[in-house]
C-alpha cells in the first residue's frame, strides 16, 4: 500500500481527503495545515494523524497531495523531493515560472514524481476524445476549441477571496488551458485578451485566447464567468478526417466524418476511476509502477 497524506485541508484539500480512502492501493494516513483545528477535525473523520508542521507527516508517507494555496506549493513540494516523498500539485503548479522549475528541478534530483492535478484529463468524455484522435478517426487535428464560460465557470455569487492571489484564470481557467493543450501539442504562439466585465478590478473575470501548435494546428480557449448566461463546457477539435465535439455537462462524445451527414453518438468509459479519484489512482499507480 502507498502511504499518502494531505498538506491544506481548506478547499480542494478537503475533496482529496474525501478521496482517497476510495482509492486502490492507497492508505489515507494524515493530514497537516497551520490551522491545527481544521486538520483534527479532518483528522477525526478519517482516523488518521493530524499535524501542523507539514514536515512532520513528510516523515510518514510515500505521497503527499500538496492543495496548500499556490504561493506556498514550491516550500512543500522542495522539502518532499529532499525527503524523497512523491508530490501530487494541485493546479496552478505555481505562481511563477521560477518556482515551478524549482520544484521540477527538485523532483528530478530526487528521481520523484511530481504530478500537477489537471483533473480535466481524467473525465471519461475528454478520455475518450484523446483515443478517438489517437486513433486516427479525425485525421491530423488543425483546429481546437474549447469553452467554459458562464454560471458553469464561476457563478457569480462566488466571492473575489475564491481567486486567492493568482487571479481568475490561473485558478479557475487553467482547466481549459492545460485541455487545449493536452489534445494541441506544444504551443508555439499565444496571444490574449483578458479583463474584467464584473467590476471587480483586481481579477480578471474573462479571457479569449489564440493558440499556434507546433503541429501547425491553432486552438482558441474562452473562459469567462460572467460572460453570459449559456454556461458551456464543451469542447471541439477539428481533423482532415471529421470532427470531435466534447460535451462535459452530458458527458457524451459526437463524432461526425467528413463523409457522413450525421453525428456519431459515443457514451464514454464511465466504469474506470475518472474525476479526481482517476488523477489520485494515476499519481498512486506512478509510485506503485517507478
Amino acid at each position: 500500500m502507498v502511504r499518502v497524506g494531505v498538506v491544506g485541508v481548506g478547499g480542494m484539500g478537503g475533496a482529496h481527503c474525501n478521496t482517497l480512502p476510495k482509492v486502490e492501493n492507497c492508505e489515507f494516513v494524515g493530514v497537516a495545515d497551520l490551522r491545527l483545528e481544521a486538520a483534527e477535525e479532518v483528522a477525526s473523520q478519517h482516523q488518521i494523524l493530524a499535524f501542523q508542521d507539514y514536515r512532520q507527516l513528510l516523515e510518514m508517507v510515500d505521497g503527499v497531495v500538496v492543495a496548500t494555496p499556490p504561493v506556498a506549493h514550491r516550500d512543500v513540494v522542495v522539502n518532499a523531493a529532499k525527503m524523497n516523498v512523491h508530490a501530487f500539485c494541485e493546479k496552478p503548479l505555481s505562481v511563477d515560472l521560477v518556482d515551478s522549475e524549482a520544484m521540477i528541478r527538485a523532483s528530478d534530483e530526487a528521481n520523484t514524481v511530481l504530478m500537477v492535478g489537471q483533473v480535466l484529463r481524467f473525465y471519461p468524455v475528454h478520455v475518450l476524445g484523446k483515443k478517438l484522435i489517437g486513433q486516427g478517426e479525425i485525421g491530423d487535428v488543425v483546429y481546437i476549441e474549447t469553452d467554459y464560460t458562464g454560471s458553469y465557470a464561476c457563478p457569480r455569487s462566488r466571492p473575489s477571496s475564491w481567486y486567492g492571489s493568482v487571479g481568475g484564470f490561473l485558478e479557475n481557467g487553467i482547466h481549459k488551458s492545460d485541455l487545449i493543450n493536452w489534445f494541441g501539442g506544444t504551443a508555439i504562439t499565444v496571444s490574449a485578451e483578458v479583463g474584467s466585465y464584473s467590476g471587480h478590478d483586481d481579477w480578471e473575470d474573462y479571457a479569449v485566447t489564440l493558440v499556434r501548435y507546433d503541429s501547425e494546428a491553432v486552438g482558441i480557449l474562452r473562459w469567462g464567468s460572467f460572460m453570459g448566461a449559456r454556461g458551456t463546457n464543451d469542447t471541439i477539435i477539428d481533423g482532415t478526417e471529421g470532427s470531435l465535439r466534447l460535451d462535459m455537462q452530458a458527458d457524451i462524445a459526437y463524432l461526425k466524418k467528413v463523409d457522413q451527414s450525421e453525428w456519431k453518438e459515443i457514451v464514454p468509459d464511465r466504469g474506470a476511476p475518472h474525476g479526481v479519484v482517476g488523477e489520485l489512482t494515476h499519481f498512486v499507480d506512478c509510485i506503485r509502477e517507478g
